[in-house]
């Protein structure tokens, strides 16, 4: 008895490692430098379809854009900066933002696949930011998919 107990919990211990060991990890501490915080939030959960062109050619609209002051704190405990709601196209704006590092956590209501979190730097140090297109479509298991943040510079 004693034997299979310890074979069965060393064949899910190779499972877990196995499995986590090809999960995607996100950069953490990377930012995004912009000088404004304004685009398009797009993307879509398509299954096997999850073509770049495609993903990104679907508005969200009525998500919810937050920015929380950027510190070492349980997520709870951050301070909130600003927020905003897409439009029915999907557009945001958060208009003037002191230059600083923030958290931008999104919210797509009536979703639990699309959204994420991106760590931003507000700066004059790069060129002017014309405008944001955020894919906040589900990455899948293989790392394909959304979670991108692509800047279009003036």
């Amino acid at each position: 008895m004693k034997r299979a107990t310890r074979i069965i919990a060393a064949f899910l211990s190779m499972v877990l490692i196995s499995s986590s060991g090809s999960a995607c990890t996100l950069a953490s501490g990377y930012f995004h430098q912009v000088t404004a915080i304004r685009g398009r939030l797009a993307g879509r959960s398509l299954g096997p379809l999850q073509f770049r062109w495609l993903r990104q050619s679907f508005s969200v609209s009525d998500a919810t854009l937050t920015l929380y002051e950027y510190r070492t704190a349980r997520f709870e405990e951050l301070k909130k900066v600003a927020s905003v709601t897409t439009d029915g196209d999907g557009n945001f704006d958060f208009g003037p933002i002191p230059k600083g590092h923030y958290f931008l956590d999104i919210i797509v209501k009536g979703s639990d696949s699309l959204g994420g979190l991106f760590d931003v730097e507000v700066t004059d140090a790069v060129r002017t930011t014309k405008n944001i297109t955020i894919d906040v479509s589900p990455i899948h298991p293989d790392c394909r998919g959304g979670h991108e943040f692509i800047e279009t510079k003036s």
